[in-house]
């Protein structure tokens, strides 16, 4: 293969680009006249429509902003392509002059817009929680400035009252113009961009400065009426076009990975906000402008005025949908933060309560373990001297009163042991439904008669992963302190033992009609209690606290209204639950 056919292969839309100006040189050599001009034409409405093709094949393949950003090139090569289409009417099909000024010169000049509002969307960077709606209604705004723009200062001399000289500058002003910002944001985008989008921001960046000088030159010699179809003029705008085609299939083939932004907001995305504040306050001094130039025609000014006022009305709509959007957002987002702040607060609260069982328990495990063996001698002897028969009435008394005191000391070193517990819980699939109706049936028993206690458990209950008789001492203990809380109030009272799975969770819910807790959120510190003395040692709930900490469960204390008291026992569910038969209410 020789070295030619191995450039070819390699650069083919290259060699394309060289064969095209070959053809287009050879023929503006060859053919004259009205020939040159339809083949021309026809050549670069061909070019126009591979255009659409390669920029609408990169709309499904493509997700988020960068699907908007293919559909918008789509939309101004749809529109770009409709002005090469009355060249082709007017030169080809009907065998005239183009009239002037050209019927597509609006597809011509508004094509651009498309362009822009592509690019403001910024295909190649993806916010953290992606694009809100609020931010893409800037580029509407700045689409309805563009567009005010050409109605003002283009239309009202192209169809209103037709002025050559003024519909020509302005034109070519406002043309310009938007190839230059055009132009000015694919340079800054290609800076801010890596691997494929930079590329595609390079090719587009490269055709646009070729196409707008040469589409300036053109339109100067179309209002000096010298320009023909064909020409050599023709030559780099053909180029540039073609260029402009190509870089749709290029695309097909690049990785066009955005990057993912590790927050909400960008400064870059500080161009679209501050480009759509000018949009929208500029209108009203132009308007002001164009209403003092009492020169102008009347039809003109007042067209000026009316479009003026609908631009401000459909603007003002837009910002006011946009502020609403915002105000919506910024609302979620302080009930977001409101959340993860209370969430950071109990999960703090829960570290804290942790932390201290942990370093209390190490205390007491010591302390306990030094107090149970003489407090065994005190215990063993002073039951030998209550019992012996040999010794006289008096100091047997004595050592009863001391055995009552020992067993009593021995009861909350026994405490203090089942506290500080170092022996990790035997966990297996449980089901909470039969541990609450063992705790239940426990307590029955010894229940005051004015006391009911009512059962709510949950059929199909999902199972849990814990240990049967850590968690049923948590179950009794909570239903123990239920009973002591109602028992205070002298009457009778309610207690309500509830199961509900709730998302991926089971939950457990202990309700009493009591008089409620003081310091709900002091109840699981060690040591804490509000019975009389002698009557709790305080270590109880910190217990049940540590237990439901090695299920990786959470417990809740809150008060009910208008008394009474809640405790919330939640589990992670790990099986599907196995069918039960429904539990009355007893």
């Amino acid at each position: 293969m020789s070295s030619r056919e191995q450039f070819v292969n390699r650069h083919p839309w290259l060699t394309a680009l060289v064969a095209l100006a070959a053809v287009q040189i050879a023929t503006s050599g060859i053919l004259k006249g009205q020939t040159l001009a339809a083949f021309a034409d026809i050549l670069q409405f061909a070019i126009m429509i591979a255009m659409i093709v390669g920029t609408a094949i990169n709309i499904r393949r493509s997700k988020g902003s960068a699907r908007g950003f293919w559909l918008l090139l789509t939309v101004s090569a749809v529109m770009w392509a409709g002005d090469y289409a009355s060249w082709v009417y007017y030169e080809v099909i009907r065998g005239v002059q183009m009239p002037v000024p050209q019927p597509g010169d609006t597809l011509l000049i508004l094509h651009v817009v498309p362009i822009m509002m592509a690019l403001a969307m910024l295909p190649h960077r993806v916010l953290k929680s992606g694009s809100p709606l609020a931010s893409n209604l800037e580029f509407p705004l700045i689409a309805c400035w563009w567009v005010y723009l050409y109605f003002q200062f283009v239309f009202a001399w192209q169809y209103m009252s037709y002025d050559a000289m003024a519909f020509h500058r302005n034109f070519n002003l406002l043309y310009h113009a938007e190839l230059a910002t055009t132009i000015v944001a694919l340079f800054y985008l290609a800076q801010q961009s890596h691997d494929g989008w930079h590329e595609i921001y390079n090719h587009y960046l490269i055709a646009f400065l070729i196409y707008a000088p040469t589409s300036a030159i053109i339109n100067i010699l179309i209002q000096q009426k010298l320009y023909t179809s064909g020409g050599l003029w023709d030559l780099p705008l053909t180029i540039s076009i073609s260029y402009l085609a190509w870089i749709g299939f290029r695309a097909r083939r690049l990785q066009l990975e955005p990057e993912r932004s590790n927050s909400d907001i960008q400064p870059s995305l500080a161009i679209p906000e501050w480009a759509a504040t000018i949009a929208a306050t500029s209108i009203p001094a132009i308007a002001l402008f164009s209403y003092e130039r009492l020169h102008s025609p009347p039809p003109v000014r007042h067209f000026r005025v009316a479009i003026s006022f609908l631009a401000m009305l459909l603007i003002g709509i837009l910002i006011f949908t946009r502020q609403q959007l915002l105000n919506r957002r910024l609302s979620v987002l302080l009930t977001n933060a409101q959340h993860a702040y209370d969430n950071l607060e109990r999960l703090q609260s829960q570290v804290m309560q942790t932390e201290k069982l942990a370093s209390i328990g190490r205390l007491v495990s010591g302390a306990a373990h030094e107090l149970n063996n003489p407090l065994t001698a005190i215990l063993g002897y002073s039951e030998l001297i209550a019992t012996d028969q040999e010794v006289p009435a008096a100091p047997r008394g004595f050592a009863e009163k001391i055995a009552q005191q020992a067993r009593r000391t021995k009861n909350l070193v026994s405490n203090l042991l089942s506290f500080a517990r170092q022996t990790p819980p035997q966990k297996r699939l449980t089901d909470l439904n039969s541990l609450v109706n063992n705790a239940c049936q426990l307590r029955l028993a010894s229940m005051p008669t004015k006391l009911s206690l009512l059962r709510d458990l949950q059929q199909d209950l999902p199972l849990v992963l814990g240990d049967d008789n850590h968690l049923l001492q948590v179950f009794l203990h909570i239903l123990n302190n239920a009973i002591d809380a109602i028992a205070e109030l002298g009457g009778g009272g309610e207690i309500i033992v509830r199961t509900q799975a709730r998302g991926e969770h089971v939950v457990l819910e202990v309700c009493d009609s009591g008089p409620g807790i003081a310091e709900p959120a002091r109840v699981f510190d060690p040591f804490y209690t509000t019975k009389p003395l002698g009557q709790g040692s305080g270590l109880g709930l910190s217990a049940c606290y540590g237990i439901i900490q090695e299920h990786e469960g959470t417990i809740e204390c809150f008060n009910l209204q208008p008394r009474g008291a809640m405790f919330r026992i939640s589990f992670k569910a790990v099986a599907k639950p196995a069918p039960s038969e429904p539990v009355a209410a007893s």
